[in-house]
């Protein structure tokens, strides 16, 4: 089977970490992957995970989404590449491949991750034209999470959604070597608890909620550091606030890593402050990794992250993700037993495996269908 798997970008972000995973993975199921991307600005590491996997790669830049040209060489690419489906996954993929695959000739498969817009310029016409390419172009629609599928059902009349949830690997151990040299690299004091966040730095996410969180924190004395590895737009600003409240020697951001499954099992508690989610993959893989989970009310987080795995608190509430860091910061045998019960939970309901298999399965059918 040849897949056209397409994407606004390959910068780090969770879509793209799932895109390249799952290429690595169905590269050894008779599934032959084409990644596309529509904007030339692809991280080193996620160039690196496409090449090793076998996949080709693909970009169709455009300083305008509508751009006929950039559509018409899509169109040709594809009927030569006789490509059986076309995956799609953020918005501007989701408009350019629903068109694409419908003057093509190819059945579309549509995979939503967020419960919010994933683009802020031209949101409302972005919004509106990839609604029309869901709702009539897209012979499947997959939704990373039930929160995810009910945000967007209105808008797509009465399309039924296939909720696959998202699926991560179980990490390679690593050695007491990596782990301090990890741990130093964070923490000077080799007692401190180490909490990490990861994820872009963007509104969404609520980092500043989070400094301010770990303010209150740092202020009862307990000996913790904040680790938040990511990149985006609002890295800088972040990085004044934590000057600011004077937390730099006790916050550092990481930013762009390759090596963050390492760094998590490096760490103690993994926190997530997002305003906005759907499934988040760093949360999964945080959970394992064996951690506790901190998070928010928002997208699946609730369903993923139950009060054996974990505590959840309201989003845009600094002081409740406080008390909840504290309670785990200060008990770290209930910190251990929550991260047991984390991995395990996540080794059964979010396996790599598992997420796969339906995701194939849904293509099968897709195909089978369009030549039925």
């Amino acid at each position: 089977m040849r897949v056209a798997m397409m994407i606004d970008t390959l910068r780090i972000g969770g879509a793209q970490k799932l895109v390249t995973r799952f290429v690595s993975a169905v590269s050894k199921r008779n599934v032959e992957s084409t990644v596309i991307s529509f904007r030339d600005n692809a991280a080193a590491a996620n160039l690196d995970a496409i090449h090793s996997a076998g996949a080709n790669l693909m970009t169709f830049p455009s300083r305008s989404l509508l751009d006929p040209g950039r559509l018409m060489r899509l169109i040709r690419f594809l009927r030569a590449g006789k490509f059986d489906l076309i995956h799609t996954h953020l918005s501007y993929a989701n408009i350019l491949g629903c068109l694409a695959g419908y003057y093509a000739g190819i059945p579309v498969i549509a995979t939503l991750h967020s419960t919010g817009h994933d683009l802020q310029r031209d949101s409302g016409l972005v919004t509106r034209l990839e609604e029309v390419g869901l709702r009539y172009f897209a012979r499947r629609i997959i939704a990373v999470g039930y929160t995810v599928a009910a945000a967007y059902q209105p808008r797509l009349s009465s399309r039924t959604l296939d909720v696959i949830p998202n699926g991560v690997p179980i990490p390679q151990p690593i050695s007491m070597q990596v782990r301090q040299s990890l741990r130093h690299e964070i923490a000077a004091d080799e007692n401190c608890v180490v909490l990490i966040a990861v994820g872009r730095f963007a509104e969404a996410k609520g980092y500043e909620d989070m400094i301010e969180a770990f303010a209150i924190l740092h202020q009862r004395n307990l000996q913790t550091v904040l680790a938040i590895a990511g990149v985006g737009g609002l890295f800088d600003k972040i990085k004044r606030k934590i000057s600011e409240m004077q937390l730099q020697d006790s916050i550092h951001c990481l930013g762009e890593r390759n090596d963050i499954s390492q760094l998590l099992a490096a760490s103690d508690i993994y926190v997530s402050s997002s305003h906005r989610e759907g499934l988040p993959v760093a949360l999964l893989e945080a959970m394992m990794a064996g951690l506790p989970i901190v998070g928010t009310s928002v997208g699946d987080i609730p369903r993923v992250v139950t009060p054996e795995t974990g505590i959840i608190v309201p989003p845009h509430e600094p002081a409740c993700l406080a008390d909840a860091l504290y309670d785990l910061v200060s008990a770290p045998e209930k910190a251990r037993i929550l991260g047991n019960a984390a991995r395990a939970r996540a080794m059964q309901e979010y396996s790599l495996d598992t997420w796969v298999n339906r995701t194939v399965s849904l293509y099968e059918e897709t195909v089978s269908a369009s030549k039925g």
